[in-house]
């Protein structure tokens, strides 16, 4: 007989939880089966699930008709798996699939157990039968995923791995293989610091794994990894966090590639670069003085243009001043004066042009005095549009097109006149037959490139363009177009030093002079000044006229210059009006002067002087004890650091050498009767 113990099947809890389990609907059936008598007796669920009579179930059925539901492939496994489970008794599990009423197969899963007797004979079969289709289904699922990401990964060069939470491996490719040097059994399931030899090692790759998955962002990172053959190896890996369709980070993944070679070539090419130092030094050193010797070469040459093309024009121009002054002798000697005053005019006027021709190559080295004021720019060009019709001639046709707002500019307004009617003269002369002059105007903003000097500052600029309808220039000339007595012209016709003065005004006025031509289609120059914000005053009278100073009684000038002649032409000029003239021969002698006791209503001196200070030096520490002394400044040439240390005072005034007679005396009258000058001036 069955012991009573032995029978029962579920204690109390055990029903418990089988009950909660069928109201959650995850057991669709139970069974009993008595092994002795071959009787099986179930549930409504159960022979609904297995396709049978429900009425028969209950009243019990021999186990062959329950089989008759199993899957043909599985039920030899079942038979199986129960005979074992009666053989040793306990427990008995087993998945397969069942035909239901609906015509379909569908997996379960049996849970049971086997009761023997005293005799270790099976007797009694109790278990449940639950419902495991939609786990099949995914478990199905994710085998093919599975299997399809080991082809991939099989398939996939280098080193392509993914890993768990934990770190352990999931899945990895042959060349994970490769690099482990271990087959997959022994590592997949397993984290780096259980099957890598070098625990430190594993220890920092799986800190880099965990930090990742942690930040949740992918990242590149070279690791040094110890390979199986004992050498050592660069590895450059992406690894990125695994998510899961939540979102939520269950793992990592990564792919890896030997970098160790192109290390190693960067290492040698480092190496390279360090020997190629002293090399590359060596030729760089060659070069600058090959350079050097260029620039050499070429200023050289430069000189020698400049210095012939000076020669040339002041020996042409000294043989007409000498020549006439042999005249005047000759004409004095043998008593007639009927052609010294056309002598005369021959010395002067080859005097004037030797004066123009200092001006110009001043211009040029940017080293001429310029007197910037601000200027309206428009004004002077339409104040100049008449004169240019004139000078260009009927045949040229003359447009003007002023469209830049801002046209005020701080610059010397005659030089602004001089370049702009040197500029039209040469549209003149490129068009023989006549042709077209356009002048225009416009703002621009020059930044940082080629269209700026690198001497210059990014800013905003006046651009004035003449462009013409003429010949135009070649590449060869245009790269010449600025040198001293360069000129495309016949001789006599221009000095050449046109376009060298307006590259020198240009640049030492802040700007910059462009030319753009190419031949049979024309010629645009663009003078490009720095603008000036500040609002224009009322154009200031200019002292003028050659009205002769008169001098009131005892009033005094001191003049100081080294050079004698021009001490002798300006104290002979002042005293022939009445003025008492003190001479000095340098800033020394001139500074004792105006600290003594003596009257000086004037001061006129050079500013290149000897005796340790110029001129306007000599003049701010005269001051000191005639504050309101007024100074008219001569120069023939000056650094540029003398004029620009200050702006001049309204009691200081400039004047050129070499300068006429009627020039000195307007400027002495403006500085010392300036309210007669500017009641001259309005009326």
């Amino acid at each position: 007989m069955v012991r009573p113990d032995r029978l029962q099947v579920f204690p109390t809890d055990a029903s418990e939880r089988l009950q909660l389990a069928l109201d959650a609907g995850a057991i669709i059936g139970t069974w009993l089966w008595d092994i002795r008598n071959d009787c099986v007796t179930a549930d409504e669920r159960f022979a609904r699930s297995f396709g049978l009579c429900a009425e028969r179930c209950t009243s019990g059925i021999p186990i062959s008709e329950a089989f008759a539901s199993i899957h043909e492939q599985d039920r030899e496994r079942v038979g199986r798996d129960i005979e074992q489970a009666m053989a040793r008794g306990g427990c008995f599990r087993c998945e397969y699939r069942v035909l239901h009423e609906d015509g379909c197969y569908r997996w379960v899963e049996a849970n049971g157990r086997a009761e023997l007797d005293e005799q270790g004979m099976a007797v009694r079969f109790p278990g449940v039968l639950m419902d495991i289709e939609g786990r099949r289904v995914a478990e199905t699922e994710r085998d093919r995923a599975n299997a399809l990401l080991r082809t991939f990964t099989a398939a996939v060069p280098g080193v392509v791995y993914a890993k768990d939470r934990q770190g352990r491996m999931l899945v990895a490719n042959h060349g994970t293989t490769q690099l482990i040097g271990k087959p997959p059994e022994v590592y997949l399931g397993k984290t780096d610091l259980e099957f890598l030899e070098d625990e430190a090692q594993a220890r920092q790759v799986m800190a880099n794994d965990q930090r990742i998955m942690d930040s949740g962002q992918a990242e590149q990172i070279e690791e040094r990894v110890d390979m199986p053959d004992g050498s050592v190896a660069v590895w450059l890996s992406v690894k990125a966090p695994l998510l899961s369709d939540a979102g939520e980070v269950i793992g990592l993944i990564g792919s890896s590639m030997d970098v160790t070679a192109r290390k190693n070539a960067e290492s040698a090419l480092l190496e390279l670069n360090r020997t190629l130092e002293v090399r590359i030094s060596v030729a760089v050193a060659e070069r600058e003085a090959a350079q050097a010797a260029l620039r050499q070469a070429q200023k050289m040459e430069a000189v020698g243009q400049l210095t012939g093309g000076i020669a040339h024009d002041f020996n042409n121009l000294l043989a007409g001043i000498s020549g006439s002054l042999d005249l005047i002798r000759l004409r004095l000697n043998q008593g007639r004066t009927a052609d010294l005053e056309r002598y005369l005019g021959v010395a002067h006027g080859a005097a004037q042009r030797a004066a123009a021709l200092t001006h110009r190559l001043l211009a040029f080295s940017r080293r001429q005095t310029l007197v910037p004021v601000e200027t309206d720019v428009h004004a002077l060009i339409g104040g100049m549009e008449e004169l240019i019709r004139r000078t260009v001639g009927p045949a040229i046709s003359l447009k003007v097109e002023l469209a830049a707002q801002a046209s005020a500019c701080l610059v010397d307004p005659a030089q602004v006149e001089n370049a702009l009617l040197n500029l039209c003269i040469n549209s003149r002369d490129a068009m023989p037959g006549g042709g077209r002059i356009l002048i225009s105007t416009r703002d621009q903003r020059l930044t940082t490139g080629p269209e700026l000097d690198p001497e210059l500052s990014p800013g905003n600029y006046l651009s004035i363009c003449v462009a013409d309808s003429g010949s135009g220039m070649s590449a060869e000339v245009l790269g010449k177009a600025f040198e001293p007595f360069f000129t495309t012209k016949p001789v006599g016709a221009g000095t050449g030093l046109g376009l060298s003065m307006i590259y020198g005004f240009a640049k030492q006025s802040g700007g910059q002079v462009r030319i753009e031509s190419e031949p049979g289609r024309g010629t645009r120059v663009l003078l490009q000044l720095p603008g000036h914000a500040a609002a224009l005053d009322a154009p200031q009278a200019q002292p003028g006229g050659c009205a002769e100073p008169t001098a009131a009684a005892g009033e005094t000038v001191l003049v100081v210059d080294d050079e004698s002649s021009v001490r002798m032409f300006v104290s002979e000029t002042l005293g022939n009006y009445g003025y008492v003239v003190i001479e000095a021969a340098d800033s020394l002698a001139g500074l004792q002067l105006l600290r003594s006791d003596i009257r000086i209503d004037l001061l006129v001196t050079d500013i290149g002087l000897p005796g340790g200070l110029d001129g306007r030096q000599m003049a701010e520490a005269g001051r000191q004890s005639r504050p309101d002394l007024p100074v008219l400044l001569m120069t023939g040439y000056a650094q540029p650091e003398v004029l620009d240390r200050q702006p001049l005072e309204s009691t200081m005034a400039i004047l050129t050498k070499p300068f006429t007679l009627e020039a000195l005396t307007s400027q002495v009258n403006a500085l010392l009767r300036p309210q007669a000058d500017d009641a001259t001036a309005k009326a």
